[in-house]
């Protein structure tokens, strides 16, 4: 499709249709020669050469040029039916009509090849962006050996098209040409391009056919720099998450099993010297320690899970008013003590989470904030929503959060005031984000942190309309 056709085809069929349009004009100056001028036939001619060169080509305008030398001699010239001149004059006007005729013939040819070249480099221009946009948006390396195959197929008008290493034996005839190109890209070979065309392929499919080869190597390889990138990005964070665990080993492990391996030791050896309540205390603290570890290492696990992509989220239709109920119950387990007010409104509307992990994610909240909040007052989980999403805040009132901590507290292995790696709340933000929440501290009014979680709300609808647990 990148060679230029002209309308006669063949190249013997160009030089018959160029001898039949000056027979043509022949015939219609024949008839017209006692009413027009040598000057008028020249011209004619003339333009019957041009006319030829511009649509068939130098050869064909060369034979125009002749044959009309001929024939305006033998058709024209007295005495007619003869190649003799009457006047001596007139012979010098046909020499001078056959060097204009193919001087004109070979500008007007030479213009028209001018005119195809810039066509044909349009042409393969646009080729390439096509081909260039087409690459630069798959993503798979299956993806760009498919349109590879489809482009030198439907495009250069390969009959068998193949790509190493599911090349496969084309079938050939006589006339058929087969190419083979290195799909390369530095010193990286990708494979390499089976193409299999009717005939000899033109020097515009061969440039283009390169062309393919090439940008197909390249998209191979910018591929393969793209996974490096990412691997090396996982690389590192792996690196960071494992400075970080072993940082926390290094303190907020040992700390614990310190305190285990003392008081299990003092039991073990002063059993029968120390009073039931000391042994009790010990005891106690061993538990309350285990408790701890047992929470320490399992939000290390979960941080290593969210850091690598793992963490599975089953999402089901939940009310938050429950999910905050538990939070609130767990919290009474450990201190007896009811510390949590839940305010929720009457047509709370359901959302589409993971129970678990969400329980999870406010149970970190609620931890880190009863932590800090003062003996006489109760924690506030508040429930609110609006059009678009849905929102629980957990309201502390105690101690005001500086402007450059309220984002350190989210941050991994960060260590609080009260000496803790900051590993719960990274969790819960690492949690709400992968349900597209977002998940925010605010001042509380009169002194204290507001943690805000907000949830996407689903389009009206597709879901329950409120929480069935407050009708």
């Amino acid at each position: 499709m990148w060679q230029r056709q002209s309308p006669a085809g063949h190249p013997l069929i160009k030089y018959v249709t160029a001898v039949f349009l000056v027979a043509a004009v022949t015939l219609l100056l024949w008839i017209l020669r006692d009413a027009l001028t040598l000057a008028n036939f020249s011209l004619l001619y003339t333009l019957a050469t041009l006319v030829t060169a511009i649509w068939l080509g130098t050869g064909p305008s060369l034979l125009a040029a002749g044959t009309s030398f001929v024939c305006f001699n033998f058709f024209l010239i007295r005495p007619f039916y003869t190649l003799k001149v009457e006047d001596p004059r007139e012979l010098l006007d046909l020499f001078i009509f056959l060097l204009v005729a193919v001087i004109a013939g070979q500008l007007a040819a030479y213009a028209r090849k001018q005119a195809d070249a810039a066509r044909l480099n349009a042409a393969e221009q646009n080729f390439l962006y096509s081909l260039s946009s087409s690459f630069n948006q798959l993503t798979d390396r299956e993806g760009i050996y498919a349109e590879l195959q489809r482009v030198v197929r439907e495009s250069l008008g390969a009959r068998d098209v193949s790509v190493l290493p599911q090349m496969r034996e084309a079938a050939t005839t006589e006339d058929a040409t087969t190419s083979y190109l290195l799909l390369q890209a530095g010193e990286h070979i990708y494979g390499a391009l089976q193409a299999t065309f009717a005939a000899p392929p033109s020097p515009s499919q061969s440039r283009l056919l390169m062309a393919c080869a090439v940008q197909a190597a390249m998209a191979l390889q910018r591929i393969d720099l793209t996974e490096h990138a990412q691997r090396s990005h996982t690389l590192e964070e792996a690196d960071k998450l494992k400075t970080a665990l072993l940082h926390a080993v290094s303190h907020d492990l040992r700390t614990p099993i310190t305190i285990i391996k003392t008081s299990a030791s003092n039991l073990y050896t002063l059993h029968d010297r120390l009073p039931e309540e000391k042994q009790l205390e010990m005891i106690r603290a061993i538990d309350n320690e285990v408790d701890h570890l047992d929470r320490l290492v399992g939000n290390l696990l979960d941080m290593s899970r969210l850091k690598a992509g793992a963490m599975v989220i089953n999402k089901d239709w939940n009310a938050l008013s429950e999910i905050a109920g538990d939070v609130a119950a767990r919290a009474w387990q450990l201190s007896r003590q009811e510390r949590i007010k839940l305010i929720f409104p009457e047509e709370m509307p359901l959302v589409r989470c993971d129970y678990g992990l969400m329980l999870q994610a406010l149970g970190n909240i609620v931890d880190n904030v009863l932590r800090y909040e003062p003996a006489g007052s109760q924690v506030e989980i508040r429930g609110s929503y609006s059009a678009s999403e849905v929102q629980i805040a957990i309201v502390n009132h105690g101690e005001t959060i500086s402007p450059e901590e309220k984002e350190l507290i989210m941050e991994p292995f960060y260590h609080g005031r009260d000496g803790h790696i900051g590993l719960g709340l990274a969790i819960s933000k690492g949690i709400v984000e992968a349900h597209q929440g977002k998940i925010w501290v605010e001042d509380t009014p009169g002194g204290g942190a507001t943690f805000v979680v907000s949830l996407p709300r689903e389009e009206p609808g597709e879901q329950p309309n409120v929480d069935p647990g407050r009708r």
